[in-house]
C-alpha cells in the first residue's frame, strides 16, 4: 500500500509537470514559419498540417514567448502573415486568409476526386479517406479512384490497415495523386536478427518477431509464459504456477530448449519486466547458426527499450489481479472415502475397515464422524498479485536514453500465506553521439528477486494434501492451537506454517552491463567498427530452516494433549551460496553499401570470447534450540560444509554477407567458427557454414498485372551446419582423477583417496546439426490476407552416448562418451492473417499452427536376448515419443466372459471381478503377459501445438483474445490418480464412478457397472498395470489471454498534459478446452516414464487482472 501511495502521489506530480509541458517556450531570431512549427512539434504533442506553396512568400520571424499557450505561439508567429490556423483534437491546421471582400475558403464545398496508389504506382483498392474531424468519408474503388465533397480548409485523412496513414489540406485543388507508404509493421518491419537488424522485406530465413506491446496484452508474471501461441513453431509448457517458478519450458520446432540472448548477450529473460522489452524474434533455421554454441536448437532474441528523438516521456503501468487455482480434481469426503476403503477390503476377501454404520453416521455428519476437506482448508480460494513500473525514456540528436523502475508482488495458494515472491527490476540504456563518427553506449540491467516458501516443498505439501484422510481432524479437539496427528501421522497445516515448521527464502541477485563503442570507419563509406564488452554477475543466497515441531492426540480422559508425533527432528539449517560470472567480448566489423542504386550489400565479421566462472559454499548445522535461525547459534556436532567452483571459456569468429537486387533476389552467406574447452585440441574447433536464399516474386515485371490480388509473394530457403558440445565432461579427453569421492578396500577397511573418473576419449567432437528450410510467404488484396508456410528439417549427427559394452567389476573406470546416435526432427508451420478496417472497426485475425516429430535414427543400445525383445527394444529408425503398454480391450461385464478370455492374471483368471480391465492377447498364445505388450500412444511431448490471435478496435476500446493449444500428445495417469489409496492416500473423487455391489457388504449382491474398475485394497490387482485405458489423449485449447480495454480521448487528456490513460481487464487460464476433465494437460509429467507425476503439483493460475496505462 506504501508502494501504492507513492506512485499515485508521482502520478500527480507527474500530471502537474504535464499540464506544464504543454507551456511553449520559443525564442528564435529571423526563423522561417517551418522552423517554428517543428520547434513546437518538438515540444508538444502537436502536429500540423499545410501546404508547402501558402509558406513561399512568408515572412521570417522573430519570437521571444517563455511558457506561452500554443495560441499565444501561433498567434504571433501568424502575425501579419496571410495565414491562419485551426486546432482540431492535436492538429494545427494552418491555411491561407480569405481575401478581403471575398468569400471565406470555409464556405465553399467542391467536389475532390483522385487516386490512391502505393509506392510502386499500384492502385490501392478500400482506403478510407475521411474529413477529419467529421463522420463524413468515402473509399476509394477497385482502381483505387474516389470522389468527395470538402471544403478548401478540410484536412483529408488516407488511411489503409498495412499502411501509414496520410493527412493532407484539401486545398483548392479538385484533382488529388495520392501516394500511401507501407507502415513499418508491414513488410518494411526491421526485424533483428543475429548481431544485426533486417528489414522483413529481405530476410531469407525462418523468423517470427513479435513487439513488446503485444507481450504487454498478457499481463503475465514471467516472460515465457507469454509467448505461447502466440508465435509459429514455440512450444511452451507451463508446469507449474507457484509464485517465482511459473516459467514455460520453451523449445523451438522440438528441437529442444532454445538459447536466449538479450541485447546481444546470452541470458535469460524469464524474470525480465515486460515494460523493459521491445521486441523479441525467434530464429528458427539456420539463421541461428551465428551464435554458435547451444544455438542448434533456435534461439530467442530479447531487446529491451530505447531513447527516441522526442521531449522526455514519462510512462506507468500498473495492475492488479486475483490468482486461483484453473484445475485440480476433488478427493472424496470422509463418507466415500470410508465406502470405497471398506470395499477395497472386501474386494479382497478382507474385513471392512469401517462397516454399514459407521460409513451411515459419516453421511449424516454427526458428531465425531464429520468429514474434513484438506485441500480446502490449506489452500485459498484467491491470492492477490501486484505490479508497477514506472520509465522515462527520451533524447536529443546526440543522446538518447531509456530509465525503467519495475516491482512485482506475487503471494501463493498456501493459506499460511507463507509463500510469495516479490521482484524489483531497473534498466538504463543510454546511447550517445560523442562525435559524428563515435557512438557510445551503456546498458545496465538488474533485480533482486526475493522468494519466501514454507520448509517443506510444493511436491511435499501436496503429497499430505493427497495423504490426509477426510476422516481425521485437522485440529485435536478442534483446538486450533494444537495440530492433530493425522493417518500418515504428517499434518500439512503445521507443514506450511513457516513461525511452526520452518522456512526456505531464497535471494537472488542479477547485475548485467553492456559497454559498447561504435565507429564509423572514414575514406570507407559504410564501414564501421564496433566494440563490445559485458559483464553479468549472479548470486544465490539460499537459507532452508527446518523446524522440530509437534502434532497432537486429544486424551479426553485427561483432558490433555498428548504429543503423538514430532516432525522435523531434529531442528537444522541449510545455508548456501552460488555465485557465477559471466563475461563476453566481441569486436566486429559492419559493411553496408549500396551500388548502382539497386544493389545491395552488407557483411559482417566478428569476434567473441566468452568466460564462465562459478563457485558454490555451503554449510549446515543442527540445533538443540530453535531460538534463533542462525549457523553460529547452532551445536558443534553434526555440522557439515561443502564447495565446489568451476570455470568455462568459448571463442569463436562469426562472417556474414547479405546480398539482394531491388530487394528482390536475397542471398546470404555465412559461418561459425567455434572453439570449446571441453574438447581435445586436435577436435576443438568446428567450422558450421550456412547459406539461404529468397526470391520476391512479386516484384517481377511479369507479376504486376497480378498485384492487386496478390501484392507479396516470396519463396525462400535455408540450409545450415550447427555444433554443440551438448553434455560432454569437460577434459575428458585426458586421464583423470576425482577425489575425495570413493576409495580402496584394505582388508576389511576402506581407505580413501583417488579414484579414476572413467577412460579417457581424445576421439570427441562436437555433435553436427544440419537444418533446412523451405519457406513461403504470401500476401493478398494488400495484405488484407497473408500466409506463410515453412517446412523444416533438422538432422543430428554425433550425438554423445557411452557405447554399451560389458566391463569386469574389477576393471575400475568407467567407458567415456563417443559420438555415435543420431536422429531427425521435421515437421511444419503454417501462419495464416487476416487485417480489415471496417468503418471506425480494425479486425485482426491470425491463426498459427507447428507440427514436428523426432525420429531416431540410431540409439546406442545392449544386445537383447530374444528376438522379440530385440525388436521391442530396438529404437533405431523408430519415432521416438511412444509409450508401451498393454492394449486394453473394454471391461469383463460378468464371470462368463472371465472365464472365456485369456490368462492375464496368472492365476486362471480366478482373481479377476467384473469391471476389471481387459487386455488384447497380442501374439494369441492364451497368455497375457509382457510378450502382449506394445505401442498404446504418444508420450507427453505434444507433436501439434497451435494458437489463435484475435484483435479488434473501436475508437477508444480495444478487445484481444489469445487461443493456445496443443494436440497428438498424451498423459499416462500415475499414482494415486491410478490407484486410489495409492501409498496411502485419499482417492480422488473421480473413482466414484466405479464397478461396485450395489450392497459392498452383500457379497451376492449384482455389480453395478461404472467407468473405472473396482477398488482393490493395496493395489494387488492386474487393473493398474501401465495400458491403454490409463493413457489419456491430452490435446486441449486454452484461451489463454483476454483483455477489454479503453483508451480515454486524447483531447481531454492533452488539455491536463496526458499523452495516455488506458484502462483494461484482463483474464489468463480463463477456459480450457480438454478431454481432461480433472486434471491440467500441462501438468508436469515424469520424462522418462511419461507419468503424470501423481497430482503433486502447483496447478496452474486462473488470473482476473485490473490495469492502467498512463503516459504524460
Amino acid at each position: 500500500m506504501k508502494l501504492t501511495a507513492i506512485l499515485l502521489t508521482l502520478f500527480c506530480i507527474q500530471v502537474s509537470a504535464g499540464v506544464s509541458a504543454q507551456q511553449l517556450t520559443v525564442s528564435v531570431k529571423n526563423k522561417p514559419l517551418e522552423s517554428i512549427f517543428a520547434l513546437i512539434e518538438q515540444q508538444s504533442h502537436y502536429t500540423f498540417v499545410y501546404r508547402d506553396e501558402w509558406l513561399a512568400g512568408t515572412k521570417p520571424v522573430n519570437l521571444n514567448i517563455s511558457r506561452g499557450s500554443i495560441d499565444q505561439v501561433m498567434k504571433a508567429a501568424l502575425h501579419q502573415q496571410p495565414l491562419s490556423y485551426e486546432i482540431i483534437d492535436n492538429t494545427v491546421i494552418v491555411t491561407r486568409k480569405a481575401a478581403a471582400g471575398s468569400i471565406a475558403p470555409t464556405a465553399v464545398v467542391a467536389t475532390i476526386s483522385g487516386r490512391v496508389t502505393d509506392e510502386k504506382g499500384n492502385p490501392l483498392a478500400y482506403v478510407s479517406i475521411s474529413i477529419k474531424g467529421t463522420q463524413k468519408g468515402t473509399h476509394s474503388d477497385e482502381n483505387g479512384a474516389f470522389k468527395l465533397e470538402a471544403r478548401e480548409t478540410d484536412v483529408l485523412v488516407f488511411s489503409l490497415v498495412g499502411y501509414t496513414p496520410r493527412e493532407m489540406v484539401a486545398g483548392n485543388q479538385t484533382t488529388l495523386q495520392v501516394t500511401l507508404t507501407q507502415a513499418i509493421s508491414d513488410l518494411n518491419q526491421v526485424v533483428v536478427v543475429g548481431y544485426g537488424t533486417q528489414k522483413k522485406v529481405n530476410i531469407t530465413g525462418a523468423v517470427a518477431a513479435v513487439k513488446g506491446q503485444e507481450i504487454a496484452k498478457s499481463p503475465v508474471t514471467n516472460i515465457s509464459n507469454a509467448l505461447a501461441g502466440r508465435l509459429p513453431g514455440i512450444r511452451a509448457v507451463q508446469n507449474s504456477g507457484e509464485p517465482g517458478k511459473d516459467g514455460s519450458r520453451i523449445d523451438i520446432r522440438g528441437f529442444g530448449e532454445a538459447l536466449v540472448i538479450v541485447d546481444g548477450v546470452p541470458s535469460t529473460f524469464d524474470q525480465l519486466d515486460p515494460s523493459e522489452i521491445e521486441n523479441i524474434s525467434i530464429l528458427k533455421d539456420a539463421a541461428a547458426a551465428v551464435y554458435g554454441i547451444k544455438a542448434a536448437n533456435g534461439v530467442v532474441l530479447v531487446t529491451t527499450k530505447r531513447g527516441n528523438l522526442s521531449r522526455p516521456k514519462i510512462t506507468y503501468n500498473t495492475y492488479f489481479g486475483l490468482q486461483s487455482n484453473a484445475r485440480y480434481p476433488r478427493y472424496v469426503n470422509a463418507a466415500e472415502f470410508a465406502e470405497l476403503t471398506d470395499e477395497s477390503q472386501l474386494n479382497q476377501g478382507l474385513a471392512p475397515v469401517y462397516g454399514a454404520d459407521k460409513v451411515q453416521k459419516y453421511r449424516e455428519g454427526q458428531p465425531g464422524y464429520e468429514s474434513t476437506d484438506w485441500y480446502k482448508a490449506a489452500i485459498r480460494k484467491n491470492t492477490p498479485q501486484q505490479y508497477h513500473n514506472i520509465n522515462v525514456s527520451g533524447g536529443t540528436e546526440s543522446t538518447r536514453y531509456f530509465f525503467s523502475l519495475g516491482y512485482l508482488n506475487q503471494q501463493g495458494m498456501w493459506k499460511s500465506g507463507d509463500t510469495r515472491f516479490n521482484r524489483y527490476n531497473f534498466r538504463s540504456n543510454i546511447s550517445t553521439k560523442i562525435n559524428k563518427r563515435l557512438t557510445a553506449e551503456l546498458n545496465l540491467g538488474g533485480r533482486l528477486e526475493n522468494r519466501h516458501y514454507p520448509a517443506a516443498e510444493t511436491v511435499t505439501l501436496m503429497d499430505q494434501v493427497q495423504r490426509a484422510y477426510p476422516t481425521y481432524p485437522l485440529y485435536a479437539n478442534d483446538n486450533p492451537e494444537y495440530y492433530a496427528v493425522t493417518n500418515f501421522s504428517q499434518n500439512v497445516l503445521a507443514s506450511m506454517n513457516s513461525d511452526y515448521s520452518g522456512y526456505s527464502a531464497q535471494k537472488y541477485k542479477y547485475l548485467s552491463g553492456i559497454a559498447s563503442l561504435t565507429y564509423d570507419i572514414p575514406f570507407v563509406d559504410g564501414l564501421s567498427a564496433k566494440a563490445l564488452y559485458s559483464y553479468q554477475s549472479g548470486t544465490a543466497n539460499n537459507k532452508k530452516w527446518v523446524k522440530q515441531f509437534n502434532l497432537y492426540n486429544y486424551n479426553a480422559a485427561t483432558n490433555k494433549y498428548d504429543v503423538g508425533y514430532i516432525g522435523n527432528s531434529p531442528t537444522n539449517l541449510k545455508q548456501d551460496e552460488q555465485q557465477e560470472e559471466n563475461s563476453l567480448a566481441q569486436l566486429s566489423l559492419n559493411y553496408v553499401k549500396t551500388f548502382a542504386r539497386d544493389h545491395h550489400v552488407k557483411g559482417l565479421l566478428l569476434f567473441e570470447q566468452r568466460q564462465t566462472i562459478g563457485s558454490q559454499f555451503e554449510a549446515y548445522r543442527e540445533f538443540m534450540l530453535d531460538a534463533l535461525d542462525q549457523l553460529f547459534a547452532g551445536a558443534n556436532t553434526n555440522k557439515n560444509n561443502n564447495g565446489k567452483a568451476s570455470e568455462a571459456a568459448y571463442m569463436g569468429y562469426v562472417g556474414r554477407v547479405n546480398y539482394d537486387y531491388k530487394d528482390r533476389y536475397l542471398l546470404e552467406l555465412g559461418f561459425r567458427y567455434d572453439g570449446s574447452y571441453k574438447l581435445a585440441p586436435d577436435h576443438r574447433w568446428g567450422f558450421f557454414p550456412t547459406v539461404s536464399a529468397g526470391w520476391r516474386m512479386s516484384d517481377e515485371a511479369f507479376f504486376h498485372n497480378m498485384t492487386r490480388l496478390v501484392n507479396n509473394l516470396k519463396i525462400r530457403g535455408s540450409w545450415g551446419q550447427m555444433g554443440d558440445d551438448g553434455s560432454a565432461n569437460p577434459f575428458q579427453y585426458l586421464t583423470g582423477y576425482r577425489y575425495p569421492e570413493g576409495g580402496y578396500i584394505f582388508g576389511k577397511n576402506i581407505v580413501g583417496g583417488l579414484t579414476p573418473s572413467g577412460l579417457p576419449n581424445p576421439l570427441i567432437t562436437w555433435f553436427n546439426a544440419t537444418t533446412a528450410n523451405i519457406g513461403f510467404e504470401a500476401g493478398f488484396l494488400q495484405n488484407m490476407f497473408t500466409v506463410e508456410l515453412d517446412f523444416f528439417s533438422r538432422k543430428r549427427t554425433g550425438l554423445f552416448a557411452q557405447r554399451v559394452l560389458s566391463l569386469p567389476g574389477t576393471y575400475g573406470a568407467g567407458l567415456p562418451a563417443e559420438n555415435l546416435n543420431s536422429d531427425r526432427t521435421q515437421g511444419f508451420e503454417l501462419v495464416l492473417g487476416y487485417n480489415k478496417k471496417i468503418g471506425d472497426v480494425v479486425l485482426n485475425v491470425s491463426p498459427n499452427i507447428t507440427w514436428t516429430r523426432t525420429r531416431n535414427l540410431y540409439q546406442e543400445r545392449a544386445s537383447s536376448t530374444n528376438a522379440f525383445a530385440n525388436w521391442k527394444d530396438n529404437n533405431n529408425d523408430r519415432w521416438s515419443n511412444m509409450i508401451w503398454g498393454y492394449k486394453a480391450a473394454g471391461q469383463f461385464q460378468n464371470q462368463e466372459e472371465i472365464a472365456g478370455w485369456a490368462i492375464q492374471d496368472r492365476k486362471g483368471n480366478t482373481t479377476l471381478k467384473p469391471g476389471d480391465l481387459k487386455y488384447e492377447d497380442l501374439n494369441g498364445d492364451g497368455i497375457i503377459d509382457g510378450n502382449d505388450r506394445t505401442v498404446i500412444g504418444r508420450g507427453n511431448t505434444p507433436e501439434l501445438f497451435y494458437g489463435l490471435n484475435l484483435a479488434a478496435t473501436w475508437k477508444g476500446f480495444s478487445l484481444s483474445m489469445l487461443f493456445q493449444g496443443a494436440a497428438n500428445y498424451n498423459i499416462l495417469i500415475d499414482g494415486a490418480m491410478r490407484d486410489p489409496f495409492s501409498n496411502g492416500a485419499n482417492a480422488f473423487a473421480y473413482f466414484t464412478d466405479r464397478w461396485h455391489r450395489s450392497d459392498p457388504y452383500n457379497p451376492q449382491s449384482e455389480w453395478v457397472p461404472g467407468k473405472y474398475p473396482s477398488t482393490v485394497a493395496n493395489g494387488l490387482d492386474n487393473n493398474r498395470g501401465v495400458s491403454s485405458f490409463w493413457l489419456k489423449d491430452a490435446s486441449y485449447l486454452r484461451l489463454k489471454t483476454v483483455e477489454l480495454g479503453y483508451s480515454l480521448p486524447k483531447p481531454m487528456l492533452l488539455r491536463v498534459g496526458i499523452e495516455q490513460v488506458r484502462f483494461y481487464f484482463s483474464a489468463q487460464n480463463l477456459l480450457t478446452f480438454s478431454n481432461l476433465k480433472f486434471i491440467d494437460p500441462e501438468m508436469p509429467t515424469n520424462d522418462a516414464t511419461n507419468a503424470a507425476g501423481n497430482g503433486k503439483y502447483y496447478p496452474q493460475q486462473r488470473v482476473l487482472t485490473l490495469g492502467m496505462n498512463l503516459q504524460f
